[in-house]
Formats: C-alpha cells, sequence, structure tokens
C-alpha cells in the first residue's frame, strides 16, 4: 500500500515555479481577483491529479489562499484634525507681528528724516518686488509634489532659488545706477537680503504644504522683529542713518535664512547634486514664476486706485484713502490664517475632500471677516479721530464703503489655495487678479473725480467682489470637474535627485 502511494505521486506531474509562465500585469490581477474564499471553498473535491510547486507548501498556505492587502491603509494627511488650531495659532503670530510692523514704522518716521525713509521704503520695495515674483518655488514643490517623494523637488527649488537669487541681484544693482532715488550704494547693501528672502519664501511654501505651521510661522515673525532689534540699537541708539537701516533689514534676512535652513534641515539633507534642468526642474521654475506673476499683479492691483487718486485729488485725499485702505484689509489676516492651516490638508486629500475642506474654510473665513468688518465699521468713527488725529476724520466714510468689497473678497485667499496650488492653475488665479485690477481701474476714473477718497473705496470695493467672484466660479467649475491630478502628480515617483 506505501509502495502504491509512493508511485502514484511520483506519476503526479510537477510543475516548477521557475517554468511557470509570467501573466501580464491585468492578467495577474483578474487571476487574484478570482481567487476568493468563496470561489475555492464552492469546487468540489475530486480525485484530479492537482499541480504542485518543486518544494511542497506548508499545509496552512495550501488551506487558505493568499490574501493581497488590496485596500492599504491610507497615510495620514498632514495637518488634518489641525485646522482650528493652527488657524488660531497663526492668527496669534499675526497679532506679534502687526505691532511689531508698527513699532518699525514709527522708528523710521522718528529717525529718519523724510528723504531717508524715502529712500529706505524705494530699495526694499524693490528687492521686495523680486522676491515676490521669485519666491514661489516652494509653493510649486507643494502644488506638484503631492504624494511623491519630496526631497528631491525641494533639492530642485533651492537650487533655483540660488541661481535666481543670484542673477536677480545684479538688477537690483543696476536699479541703484539708474534710480537715483536710493543710488547703488544702498543698493548694493539690500541686494544680498534678495537670496536670503527667496529662500525664506522657499522653505515656507514647502512647509505649509506638510502642515508644519509653527515653524512656517516662526520663519515669517523672526524678520519684523530682528529688524526691530537692529533699528532700536543701531538707528535709535547709535543713529546710524538709512544706510544702517537698510543694512539690518539685510542682516535680519540672512539670520532668518539662517535658522529656517536649521530649523527644515530634513527638506534638503543630505546634500546631493540635482538636476534642475530637466522636466521636473523646468516645471518647478514655470509654475513658480507664473505664481509669482499672479503676485505682481495683485500688488498693482491693490493699489491702482490710488494712482488714480493721486492725478485727481493729490496726495491728501491718497493719505486720507491709506488709512481707510491700510485698516479694512488688516482683516485679510483672518482668511489667510485659515488659508495657511488648510493647505497640507487640501494638497494631500483627494478631489473631493480638497474640495469639501476650501469650502469648508471659505465658509468659516467669510464668516469671522464679516463680524469682525462688522465691529470695525461700528469702531471707526470713534477710533480713527483719536488714533490718527482730527485731520484723518475723513478716512471714516472710505473705511466703511470698503468694508463689503474686502468681506466678499475675504474667501479669494482661500480659494487660490485649490486654484493654484491643488490644482496647480496659476492661470486662473491670474485671471481673478486681472479682473480686479481691470474693474477698479475703470470704477476709479469714474467714481474719484466726483467722490474722491470716497469714490476711490467704492470703485475698489466693487473690484474686489468681481474678483471674488470670478474666483467662485472658477472653484465651483474645477471641482465640479473629476480627476483631480496635478499637471505632474502621475509621474511624480520618477523623480530623482
Amino acid at each position: 500500500m506505501l509502495a502504491h502511494r509512493i508511485g502514484a505521486a511520483a506519476d503526479r506531474p510537477r510543475v516548477s515555479v521557475r517554468a511557470r509562465p509570467r501573466l501580464p500585469y491585468g492578467a495577474t490581477r483578474a487571476v487574484a481577483a478570482s481567487c476568493s474564499l468563496a470561489g475555492v471553498t464552492s469546487r468540489p473535491l475530486t480525485p484530479r491529479p492537482a499541480a504542485t510547486t518543486a518544494v511542497r507548501a506548508s499545509p496552512g498556505t495550501e488551506a487558505v489562499p493568499p490574501v493581497t492587502p488590496n485596500n492599504p491603509r491610507r497615510p495620514p494627511i498632514p495637518g488634518a484634525g489641525r485646522e482650528g488650531r493652527n488657524t488660531i495659532e497663526t492668527l496669534l503670530f499675526r497679532g506679534i507681528s502687526t505691532p511689531v510692523a508698527f513699532a518699525l514704522v514709527v522708528i523710521q518716521s522718528r529717525f529718519l528724516d523724510p528723504e531717508g525713509r524715502g529712500r529706505f521704503v524705494l530699495v526694499v520695495l524693490t528687492v521686495s518686488i523680486l522676491a515676490r515674483l521669485l519666491g514661489q518655488l516652494g509653493v510649486a514643490v507643494t502644488s506638484l509634489a503631492g504624494e511623491g517623494e519630496l526631497r528631491p523637488l525641494s533639492a530642485r527649488a533651492l537650487a533655483w532659488t540660488l541661481l535666481l537669487g543670484l542673477g536677480s541681484a545684479g538688477v537690483i544693482l543696476l536699479a541703484g545706477v539708474t534710480i537715483n532715488a536710493f543710488g547703488l550704494r544702498l543698493a548694493a547693501i539690500a541686494a544680498p537680503a534678495l537670496v536670503p528672502n527667496i529662500l525664506n519664501a522657499c522653505l515656507s511654501g514647502i512647509l505649509l504644504g506638510r502642515a508644519r505651521v509653527r515653524l512656517w510661522n516662526v520663519i515669517q515673525i523672526l524678520p519684523p522683529l530682528l529688524t526691530l532689534a537692529g533699528m532700536l540699537l543701531v538707528v535709535v541708539g547709535l543713529d546710524g542713518g538709512v544706510d544702517a537701516a537698510v543694512g539690518v533689514w539685510t542682516i535680519a534676512y540672512v539670520l532668518t535664512a539662517v535658522v529656517a535652513l536649521i530649523a527644515a534641515r530634513d527638506l534638503w539633507l543630505p546634500l546631493t547634486r540635482v538636476r534642475i534642468f530637466d522636466r521636473l526642474g523646468r516645471a518647478i521654475a514655470r509654475l513658480a514664476l507664473a505664481m509669482g506673476f499672479v503676485q505682481i499683479v495683485n500688488l498693482i492691483g491693490y493699489r491702482v486706485e490710488l494712482f488714480v487718486l493721486e492725478h485727481f485729488k493729490g496726495l491728501g485725499q491718497v493719505g486720507i484713502y491709506s488709512i481707510a485702505m491700510q485698516a479694512a484689509e488688516a482683516i485679510w489676516l483672518i482668511p489667510a490664517a485659515v488659508a495657511s492651516a488648510v493647505t497640507g490638508p487640501v494638497v494631500h486629500e483627494d478631489e473631493e475632500g480638497a474640495a469639501r475642506q476650501i469650502r469648508n474654510a471659505c465658509g468659516k473665513g467669510l464668516l469671522y471677516t464679516m463680524a469682525v468688518a462688522v465691529a470695525i465699521g461700528i469702531a471707526a468713527p470713534f477710533v480713527i479721530p483719536v488714533v490718527f488725529g482730527d485731520e484723518f476724520r475723513g478716512a471714516v466714510r472710505p473705511l466703511v464703503l470698503l468694508l463689503p468689497g474686502v468681506v466678499a473678497y475675504a474667501p479669494v485667499t482661500i480659494l487660490v489655495v485649490y486654484l493654484t496650488v491643488r490644482r496647480a492653475r496659476p492661470r486662473l488665479s491670474l485671471y481673478v487678479s486681472l479682473i480686479g485690477l481691470i474693474v477698479t481701474a475703470g470704477m476709479s476714473v469714474v467714481l474719484i473725480p466726483p467722490y474722491g477718497a470716497s469714490g476711490a473705496a467704492v470703485a475698489s470695493a466693487i473690484g474686489y467682489a468681481a474678483g471674488g467672484l470670478a474666483a467662485w466660479l472658477f472653484f465651483i467649475r474645477l471641482s465640479s470637474r473629476r480627476g483631480g491630478e496635478t499637471a505632474l502628480s502621475p509621474s511624480l515617483t520618477d523623480a530623482r535627485v
């Protein structure tokens, strides 16, 4: 009997694993799908010879079909569930930076003569415009990274930061030669601040995508804090003048960049050789420059009515209107904080979840902004004359007229996270800015000649409302489409340094 069983076993066909033909990927998935437990247990047990492997498997493996983890646990979404806490934390940091910025204005006004303050503002503005144009590399990485490997993209962005920053420093020196208002010497003092300025912005954009909001807030608040400390020491204590003030400002950004590089070293260490002109490197630079151009258009669009007002009514009306404008636009700190808190979750959520996050965040931002706007409108007639003097009492009416437009535009900061960062469509954000710019400029020409600062406020409010409506329409249209991948996300797993 035993010999008979051994002989029967020897007669069975034996299939080698190495001889088994390889199935295509689709066929493998079909076979795996058909190997369910119900299918195995429902088959009749027959005495037909069965193919076996060359090495006999264990009884446990033969009894139970292999289980394939078709639905692995999804990795945690950065910042999910912490949006409220991150929003409050950002507002607290902004609550510190706002009085610091005000103190800097006071110091510059009291310890620099008007001409010196003008030179300081012009040279800092020149650097800031270039930094805003080139400082979106980190946001581009956040937009394109998705679930892909982050460090290769971060390395490309930082390499682009050095290349563009060093090249553009020459533009600042050229501006110093051609613009007599601040000259070559002041430009040479300010130019070294460009690279650290762009670098801070680059790292900040990447940190937002990873919902590392606290470090992001620290990087935002360090430059004004360090500048204030340096101004108190050098300008107030040592009477250093405008050259010393610009030097302090430059050193503040250099020190902030050092802190940012150390604190975020996991994003760029270890150092390796990077390819910045490959497809991914070019895509990061292209998207970053497009986003930077949107920032420049925004900067012009927010201030276009000032030029029209100065042309028709003079600098006095500009001074009155500027008080109303700064007080009203300070409300945007609230939606900006909300946008910072939701950037990480929105980038890493699926399409439906990202759209839902944006809708919820816009609702909260709109509600909070509306409540603060009502409070400011009620308090303005009493606070403005006390704080700024009776000569600025005329800013009350423009402020009240501005508030509805400021509230209507508040969600745009959050919607741009979806349009530009999540969906990598900076063109749509540019359209929003252009619509606001064109409407504001057109209404300014119509309303400012007869109504002065109040007309500028109404024109600006209408422009804000038009831009806000355009942003909502773009969001609704884009979020209703199936598939929320960014332009490069399917291939980002191929990114290598």
